[in-house]
């Protein structure tokens, strides 16, 4: 309850600082399944993660498959499959929050998990909110935390401090100017061939910065 109340006055802050309502935030979702993720398991998932959002006050938009070239603010899910055990070792996803687009997650070391749907729920959650706030940042509890186990899962939220770099974030990618464009070529790489993933990603590492989990 106190978690609870934390966020709600976080959001009622933030309104009144900016003079509007926080209630009408939005924003659109491609999920790219190349996996072949169960219909239930991933229309449960996003559920989830939609009413996650929907209590900060953010309305999830899902679409399948990928946007144009030039669609304004989408965030882009590849689901991810037949990854070798030498390929980003542990990890169950990565996202490129300076980029602004892409989250990648490993279906194949999901799927087996007796919670499934809700690791994948969190999982998406913690990767699109990097995207959203724009940064690496990991506090010390809540779904923004850099580890956590999938028991955990079921019951991590956002903590107040999420949700006011959730707003700052949002607020950066709608003032700009630019087109916030997915990185096609990164797109391709990682649709092409499973065993070019893990180069895609080297390759880009000197020039934008990945949180891998």
């Amino acid at each position: 309850m106190k978690l609870a109340a934390a966020v709600m006055m976080a959001v009622v802050l933030a309104g009144n600082v900016q003079g509007k309502s926080d209630f009408g935030r939005q924003v659109t979702v491609y999920f790219n399944d190349r996996a072949d993720v169960p219909f239930d398991v991933q229309g449960e998932a996003k559920a989830v993660a939609q009413g996650m959002f929907a209590s900060i006050g953010i309305t999830i938009h899902w679409r399948a498959g990928s946007p144009s070239e030039w669609d304004k603010g989408v965030i882009v899910i590849e689901m991810a499959t037949g990854t070798p055990a030498t390929r980003l070792p542990g990890a169950m996803a990565y996202a490129l929050p300076y980029e602004g687009v892409h989250i990648v997650i490993f279906w194949d070391r999901i799927k087996d998990d007796s919670d499934c749907r809700k690791v994948l729920a969190r999982v998406m959650v913690h990767e699109i909110t990097h995207v959203l706030q724009g940064t690496s940042h990991h506090p010390d509890e809540g779904i923004m935390k850099a580890h956590w186990n999938s028991f955990e899962a079921r019951t991590l939220r956002f903590t107040a401090g999420d949700v006011e770099l959730i707003y700052e974030g949002m607020d950066e990618r709608d003032a700009s100017d630019k087109i916030i464009a997915p990185d096609t070529a990164l797109a391709a790489e990682i649709q092409a061939v499973p065993g070019t993933l893990n180069q895609a990603v080297q390759s880009r590492e000197a020039r934008r910065a990945i949180v891998i989990h």
